[in-house]
């Protein structure tokens, strides 16, 4: 950065980065407030500029992290000599080039995309309402390159090459040189590069995409805020602390604050990578410790990742998406998702609390559980009220939830300061700083969201336009031959291939315009079928060759990703079971009385089963493949007995239960008795 002697502090070019980054997150924050408070102008014109900033306050991050980073590295002397060949000193050369000029490009983007954005903007009524009429100019196709060349470089930069890379495939086969060329149901008659301009981006489509960037903007951006801000206040920290202490109290220790703290915070994030790293750098090493082999570690961390975007309310936003996309009320999803979201949750936990167990990774001397650590955090069950009491009593969007929400953390948690700790001068400083450093966080969450969603749009139009999805659907189907567990099949491996390596949400999008529509025509009802899609789009996640939940696990626990991959399957192998089940009993997503009280415990009876014997133990003994044999049969027969009669169904899970129950009773009489404090 120079020499800076001569400069006061707080002019040095890095201060004054640190200073833009720190304003424009605020100013993010509190433009989406500003806009769910007052819904100034229509969503489309909220979302350009909504776009402008995201992107630019996640170049602007970018830059400030590496020169963090690299102010770093310069304080750890490099002593090393000589010795290389010339090629290698070319090539590390042409890298520390790079490595100089990478962030001064990326503040060059940060202001192209506001440029970008300020142009649409001051044009907006003209592209808006003339342009799609009279044409369009050659600057604003120019624009339109620009806006999709930010989204894609943008989406490499925050989540890897291969969202990018699809990115860039799908505008390459879109094009008039590649598209009349490809054979059979891939073939169109192509677009030229002032078409993809213009569906991609000027024509306010594709970057603007109604659905991913109207509701990113708005109901996903309010939510990413709020757990921003939540965390900043300190929830993060006390999910933790609770979780330590109910671990303190069960004989598999501290192994369930992964799940816990995992569940809650994925249902929020969106991504289930995002989620290891952030969980995961404080359970990994914490099991570890407990003596849990390292790459069970990571398996356990990795799944219960990528598990909790199943969990309402939020679920990882595609809640939102979906609700849109089909076009029911959002409490409707909500209620559709708590059971799948159990079923997967109680299967993890068993999984989790089985394998513990085999090992003997147990912890003999128990705490009896202290109830008083939860009042830490009773005045955070105050805005979950409100979020629950907006969306499902009042029927609130979950924009207006999510303000309401916004507005009561922020009044409750200085509140509790200054009864807890005093009005002093200090509190009041700590709580302004709390605030202040929450709608910061809020923004920076949210910003590389914004590249991600404006790229899933550029796919999404294009695919359309050129009707591959259209035709995707109609080749599932025909492959299928009439039957549903064939096109069911052949849904789950499409979702899983299209969501490997992709945010949970992005994963969604692609599966659902692809995929969805196929299961739809075997009719399946349509909540259901979004259900079984999103399901597995999550659970590509923990799946070979990508994991990318696992590979962050891995890299944290520094063990094999090959033998945590293995290990992840295994935790989370009802859950690629699951999807069938509810597709089988459908009560399960459609809220029937009695049938659903009926239906649930008997399936999760069965997703016991299932879990015992992947697991290879029932909770007191090993098992035998005989054994394993045995209760996957009777798991099928819980979970899919419907399908020949309910009766199959009982028998099955009432014979489970009676093989576990004669299991465990021995080793229930043996349990520790918890010490008290």
């Amino acid at each position: 950065m120079g020499n800076q002697s001569s400069i006061p502090g707080w002019l040095a070019p890095l201060n004054i980065l640190r200073a833009s980054v720190y304003l424009l997150g605020i100013t993010f924050t509190l433009y989406t407030i500003y806009y769910a408070y007052s819904l100034f102008f229509i969503r489309l014109r909220y979302s350009n500029l909504f776009v402008g900033m995201g992107i630019a306050l996640f170049y602007l991050d970018y830059v400030h992290k590496h020169y963090e980073a690299s102010d770093e590295k310069n304080n750890v002397a490099d002593d090393s000599t000589g010795g290389s060949s010339s090629v290698s000193n070319v090539i590390g050369t042409l890298r520390s080039v790079a490595h100089r000029i990478d962030p001064l490009v990326a503040v060059g983007l940060a202001f192209l995309a506001l440029w970008s954005t300020a142009y649409v903007e001051l044009n907006f009524s003209r592209l808006f309402y003339d342009a799609p009429v009279v044409g369009y100019t050659e600057t604003d196709l120019l624009i339109g390159v620009a806006l999709i060349a930010l989204a894609v470089d943008a989406t490499r930069r925050a989540f890897g090459n291969i969202i990018a890379t699809v990115t860039v495939g799908a505008i390459l086969y879109a094009h008039t040189l590649v598209g009349p060329r490809m054979p059979g149901v891939l073939r169109h008659t192509g677009m030229s590069w002032e078409q993809i301009a213009r569906d991609g981006a000027i024509g306010l489509t594709g970057v603007y995409h109604e659905t991913l960037m109207g509701i990113g903007a708005t109901w996903v951006a309010i939510f990413i805020m709020f757990a921003g801000i939540a965390k900043a206040y300190g929830l993060m920290d006390f999910v933790l602390e609770a979780g330590r202490e109910v671990g303190s109290s069960l004989r598999t220790g501290i192994v369930q604050v992964a799940v816990i703290a995992s569940m809650i915070m994925g249902s929020i994030t969106g991504s289930a990578a995002a989620n290891t790293a952030t969980t995961g750098s404080f359970t990994i090493p914490m099991l570890k410790d407990q003596g849990v082999r390292d790459d069970f570690a990571a398996a356990i961390e990795g799944v219960a990742s990528a598990g909790g975007q199943m969990l309402p309310p939020v679920m990882g936003v595609a809640a939102f998406l979906m609700a849109d996309i089909i076009g029911v009320p959002y409490v409707d999803i909500i209620r559709a998702g708590l059971i799948p979201a159990a079923l997967f949750y109680f299967s993890v936990g068993i999984g989790i609390h089985f394998a513990v167990l085999k090992f003997g990774w147990t912890t003999e001397r128990l705490t009896e559980f202290e109830p008083r650590i939860l009042l830490q955090g009773i005045h955070f069950t105050i805005p979950l009220g409100v979020l629950l009491y907006t969306l499902v009593i009042l029927r609130f969007t979950p924009l207006s939830a999510g303000m309401y929400t916004i507005f009561t953390i922020m009044l409750v948690v200085p509140v509790r300061n200054v009864l807890v700790d005093g009005a002093s001068n200090e509190t009041i400083a700590r709580t302004v700083k709390q605030t202040v450093d929450g709608l910061y966080q809020g923004g920076v969450e949210m910003a590389p969201l914004v590249g991600v969603l404006a790229a899933m749009g550029v796919i999404i139009e294009l695919l359309t336009q050129t009707g591959l999805a259209q035709r995707v659907s109609t080749l599932i189907v025909g492959l299928g031959g009439g039957s549903l567990l064939v096109v069911l099949l052949l849904a789950m491996l499409a979702s899983i291939l299209f969501g490997l390596g992709m945010p949970t949400p992005a994963a969604y999008i692609l599966v659902v315009i692809l995929v969805a529509p196929g299961v739809n025509a075997m009719n399946v009802p349509e909540i259901t079928t979004h259900m079984f899609v999103f399901y597995f789009a999550m659970l590509s996640a923990i799946t070979p060759p990508v994991a990318i939940s696992v590979a962050v696990g891995s890299r944290i626990a520094e063990t094999s990703f090959t033998r945590s991959c293995l290990q992840a399957l295994r935790i989370g192998a009802p859950g690629f079971v699951i999807p069938f089940a509810f597709v089988t009993n459908n009560s399960l997503i459609y809220w029937s009385l009695p049938m659903t009280l009926v239906t649930f415990p008997l399936v999760l009876t069965g997703t016991i089963a299932l879990t015992a014997a992947t697991v290879g133990y029932d909770g007191s003994r090993r098992l035998g493949y005989r054994h394993r044999g045995l209760y996957i049969v009777l798991a099928c027969g819980a979970m899919f007995g419907p399908a020949i009669h309910i009766a199959v169904q009982a028998t099955a899970a009432a014979a489970i239960l009676v093989l576990l129950l004669l299991s465990n009773i021995k080793s229930i009489s043996q349990l520790p008795i918890p010490i008290k404090n």
